[in-house]
């Protein structure tokens, strides 16, 4: 059985030291006027950038639904992403094992590689290149395709269908990620989801939450592929 392999960024495929994080806060000073210290905690873990967005403008007293303000709000956070994933300072890195992973994937014939990210797409490609996975991807769905990261994954199976005679069913369907609302996506679509602690939730909660299997990281790239391929 074939089967297609979704994998969030953020926690799971890297780390990039809370670039996405500043330039979120840059965007919403340059932008909305809002300075750093007035933007209230952000809970951005498993969040889609529509809604963080949106989020940004009800902080800043703005019409939630000004496209044009959102647009520009959205335009300066991925200059600001850029230039930050681009700079001297930068600290990022891969987390342990993934692109042994991906490479392993990518020789063999039994699955397709995709994106479930709640990163915009532009957003996604600039996270991707700086570490240069970008050619291991076949596409996806992220987050400007919808604020519900529950949508996300019908989107991506359709998309990922290619010239496949039938679309993707659930059960060849894994989704790889590092939070609860990846657990939750998964089971949304009924996919199963392999949850990695290599993002803020802990192992414990990971687990609390049911998901189809949990490791620690993903560096024991024999034993991923054969769990991601073969079980």
């Amino acid at each position: 059985m074939r089967r297609l392999l979704l994998f969030d960024i953020d926690g799971t495929l890297m780390d990039t030291r809370g670039a996405g994080l500043s330039a979120l806060l840059d965007a919403a000073e340059e932008v909305l006027g809002l300075a750093r210290e007035q933007v209230p905690a952000l809970d951005l873990a498993g969040a889609t950038d529509g809604g963080i967005f949106r989020q940004m403008l009800r902080d800043a007293g703005r019409a939630e639904d000004d496209a044009e303000l959102t647009q520009a709000y959205r335009r300066s956070y991925l200059d600001h992403l850029e230039r930050r994933l681009r700079g001297a300072d930068f600290a990022g890195e891969l987390l342990p094992g993934v692109r042994a992973l991906l490479e392993a994937l990518r020789q063999g014939a039994e699955a397709r590689l995709g994106l479930l990210t709640g990163n915009v797409r532009d957003g996604a490609q600039s996270k991707l290149r700086r570490f240069e996975l970008d050619g291991y991807f076949s596409g996806g769905a992220f987050g400007d395709d919808a604020e519900d990261r529950n949508l996300l994954g019908p989107i991506a199976m359709h998309r990922l269908a290619g010239d496949r005679p039938e679309p993707w069913r659930a059960e060849e369907v894994i989704v790889i990620g590092d939070t609860v609302r990846d657990i939750a996506c998964a089971a949304a679509c009924g996919a199963r989801c392999l949850a990695v602690a290599t993002g803020v939730h802990s192992r414990s909660l990971l687990e609390q939450r049911e998901p189809w299997c949990c490791l620690d990281d993903l560096s024991d790239t024999a034993a991923v592929v054969e769990l991601l391929t073969l079980a």
